[in-house]
């Protein structure tokens, strides 16, 4: 089972693996640490043929989603590695894989996201002072993309979409943007991609199979070779996590900045159009006067 167990964390390095043993969801070694004290579990350890006994934590696969959500809020990725097999007819050691990567952009637990709210993740692939941007909320489907041609106009629209999750190349890491800024007081997780997720080939093959379209001309991306690879690259990481067909992701949306007026993030931010300057609520701003929705979708489309 621990060989299965460090096979498994070896192809997801970057993540908690939660490795579903029995009733419980165990975490071994430095996951084990992490978890233990970032959810204040008590933490044990199991024999595993090693001079010391591995660090061990586990949380109960029935209340699985609240941990999830704690952890996914503090900018962690986790992969969930099932039993796909019933132990009872098993011969041998139970099989398991990983069926979901869940991150803060592809959280699908709807009673721990904002109702009302999209819950946006970003892919930017940025090239010297312009980028290409996609954008996806997994819950309700929508998915959309466009270019950007400068630092300030990328910064605003990350503030105006307020994502919880950036994915993006290696050259956005070294932009001039403040990255610090985004994650500490914006709250958003940035992970970068190997560079194989923004091959253009790749990206378009891809976008091709999955919207069932003969050409990029079909998708309106046919000249915008950064939203095209932005939009490959996202589509690959939600097949990545989530492990399905994405049946719901149906349509991409084409929009371009330019024919709206725009607002930077400190003029949304002085008029309070989603939130009060001082106390940072919904209430009071422009946005409280106006909704009146019934629903979340409402709410989300307003």
């Amino acid at each position: 089972m621990m060989q299965h167990y460090l096979q498994t964390k070896e192809e997801y390095p970057d993540c908690i693996l939660f490795y579903r043993l029995g009733d419980f969801y165990e975490m071994f070694f430095e996951d084990a640490k992490l978890v233990s004290r970032e959810l204040e579990l008590t933490l044990t350890g199991k024999q595993c043929g090693l001079p010391e006994r591995a660090p061990m934590c586990g949380v109960p696969y029935h209340a699985v989603d609240s941990y999830l959500t704690r952890l996914v809020a503090n900018g962690h990725k986790v992969a969930i590695c099932e039993q796909i097999e019933d132990p009872k007819t098993a011969r041998g050691m139970v099989k398991r894989a990983v069926v979901r990567v869940v991150t803060p952009g592809t959280n699908l637990d709807m009673e721990s996201l904002e109702e009302g709210r999209n819950n946006y993740i970003f892919c930017i692939h940025y090239d010297g002072g312009s980028a290409g941007i996609a954008a996806a909320d997994i819950s309700t489907g929508e998915f959309l993309t466009t270019e950007l041609s400068s630092d300030q106009k990328i910064w605003d629209e990350i503030i105006r979409y307020a994502p919880s999750e950036i994915i993006c190349n290696e050259a956005f890491l070294m932009s001039g943007l403040d990255l610090a800024e985004l994650r500490n007081r914006q709250h958003i997780a940035i992970n970068p991609l190997d560079a194989h997720y923004f091959d253009d080939a790749s990206a378009a093959k891809l976008l091709l199979r999955h919207f069932r379209v003969s050409s990029l001309i079909a998708l309106g991306i046919d000249d915008r070779k950064k939203a095209a690879l932005a939009s490959g690259a996202l589509l690959q990481y939600l097949y990545d996590t989530q492990k399905n067909s994405l049946s719901n992701v149906t349509g991409l949306t084409v929009y371009s900045a330019g024919r709206y007026m725009l607002l930077d993030s400190a003029t949304r931010r002085n008029l309070e159009l989603t939130e009060t300057l001082r106390e940072k609520q919904k209430r009071g701003s422009l946005l409280w006067v106006l909704d009146r929705t019934r629903t979340a979708m409402g709410a989300r489309l307003l």
